[in-house]
């Protein structure tokens, strides 16, 4: 009996078919195309976001012998698309995530005093990584009356409207929970807030539970499938949260990839706000109670090392990467602070931009490609020290999934600075896996708890006995973090 999860990511788009144990049946990926039209500006299409999914999912439909058990789907967050909903036409562009053309209004909100009602309700901090800004500007563009059958959405609501015959459109409560629109303890829109950015929540997709019945599959070119339910709904890093098994108060992952996303179970309690970290909603099993995480966000990870690669030059892939930054016992004074679309957590900056420091006529390729992976491992330090302050006790370990997961120079970077004992995945694709077993959950096939009971890692990362080299390497990040006003945590 198989599961499948479709995972639309940033850079591709992947449907997996997999057994409970996360044996794995079939895959399809297909790439997506990021637009960056401007500064600050990044959108995507959403045609193609649509077309792609469909296209997996019919991969997977020729080369499964029978139809899965159910569906769950995991996407990219706070990715808005506006469309009309009887002709699913696209009103404009998709603006991705890694968009920070809203900036502007995002400080305009601040200076007027409305940061603490928004960290309040809703456990996120003022920042135009988050939908409502983007949500604002599409309102904005289709003028003062949106046209009649306007809808607004995440791109889960968008695939719901493509992949089924659905009369009303839907969400899940994670991916709601990062609008900057929902308040998060009554898992209700928030009409002051819907007023302050000038969005109307009748626009927006109505948030179910993550394991809910979101429709069953009805596009003509899925016919092998048609009738399956979609029976999951997860943003992705919610979906890699409960693939790893974290399921447990204080089970932390990081999800590496375009960027890295540090979570972490909190429990059923709604941790108090504090600056440096957000609280979203983990998921939600059906009941009125939510799970909470805490969440510290990086923008900018696998796409640094990728930015080395195509606009530097210095290497032709990842993996020449690593190898490169492997070649040298150190890196020198060379560092960077990849703050290419702001600062993230914990710092959450809108006006910092990048910078590569340190250099002389001796710096080398290899010395650059060795800094690119220590900024991942002391951004990812900052923040699991901020996520042990807040939880009031040192977290046990960290696991670690995505893509650049695959790489062990950088897991043993990441374990000597946090000094914690890192397990990388033996699933790379835990997003993927999470959404098909939140989907198993929803049919009633398994429990969550089994997840976490049958976790296994590739490999075990324990810190360098030595502690020298990380607080060297901490010491060095914290000064150039003080000379762009940043508190070195």
């Amino acid at each position: 009996m198989s599961y499948v999860g479709l995972d639309i990511g940033t850079t591709s788009v992947r449907a997996i078919a997999f057994e409970v144990d996360g044996t794995i049946l079939a895959t399809s990926s297909r790439d997506l195309t990021t637009l960056h039209p401007g500064q600050g500006r990044v959108e995507q299409d959403p045609n193609e976001i649509a077309i792609h999914s469909i296209g997996v999912l019919h991969d997977l439909a020729m080369n499964l012998d029978q139809s899965p058990r159910s569906i769950g789907i995991a996407n990219q967050r706070e990715t808005v698309i506006a469309w009309e909903n009887k002709t699913l036409k696209p009103l404009a562009m998709a603006i991705s995530w890694q968009d920070r053309l809203s900036a502007s209004l995002c400080e305009e909100l601040k200076l007027s005093g409305n940061e603490e009602l928004i960290r309040q309700t809703t456990g996120l901090t003022l920042d135009p990584y988050f939908s409502a800004t983007k949500y604002a500007r599409l309102v904005s563009e289709l003028g003062k009356s949106p046209p009649k059958g306007t809808q607004l959405g995440t791109v889960d609501s968008w695939l719901l409207a493509n992949l089924t015959s659905n009369k009303q459109s839907l969400t899940d409560l994670t991916n709601a929970s990062r609008t900057s629109l929902l308040n998060i303890s009554s898992n209700k829109y928030d009409e002051q807030l819907g007023e302050l950015f000038g969005v109307p929540l009748d626009l927006l997709p109505v948030p179910l539970s993550s394991n809910a019945m979101f429709g069953e599959i009805t596009h003509p070119s899925l016919q092998p499938w048609l009738g399956v339910p979609i029976h999951a709904v997860l943003g992705d890093q919610q979906a890699s949260l409960f693939g790893q098994g974290c399921i447990a108060i204080g089970d932390t992952k990081a999800t590496m990839g375009t960027g890295t996303f540090l979570l972490t179970n909190s429990g059923t309690k709604r941790p108090e706000p504090q600056t440096g970290l957000i609280t979203s909603i983990a998921w939600n099993l059906g009941g009125t109670e939510n799970t909470f995480c805490l969440e510290g966000s990086i923008f900018t990870t696998a796409s640094l090392l990728e930015w080395l690669i195509e606009v530097i030059g210095i290497a032709s892939n990842i993996e020449a990467l690593q190898e490169l930054a492997k070649s040298v016992r150190t890196s020198e004074q060379v560092t960077i602070l990849p703050f290419f679309t702001g600062t993230g957590s914990p710092w959450w900056g809108n006006d910092t931009a990048a910078v590569l420091a340190g250099l002389d006529s001796s710096s080398s390729k290899g010395q650059i490609a060795r800094a690119a992976f220590e900024s991942i491992a002391l951004q990812t330090a900052n923040i699991t020290e901020e996520i042990s302050n807040q939880l009031g006790s040192q977290i046990s370990s960290l696991k670690l999934d995505g893509g650049l997961s695959n790489l062990d120079f950088l897991c043993q970077l990441i374990a000597d600075q946090t000094n914690l004992e890192c397990h990388a995945s033996n699933l790379a694709e835990s997003t993927a896996f999470g959404a098909a077993m939140m989907s198993a959950v929803g049919m009633g096939d398994i429990q969550p708890e089994s997840l976490r009971s049958g976790y296994s890692a590739r490999q075990t990362f324990t810190p360098s006995a030595s502690r020298i080299s990380a607080k060297s390497r901490e010491k060095r990040w914290t000064a150039y973090l003080n000379k762009l006003g940043l508190d070195g945590k």
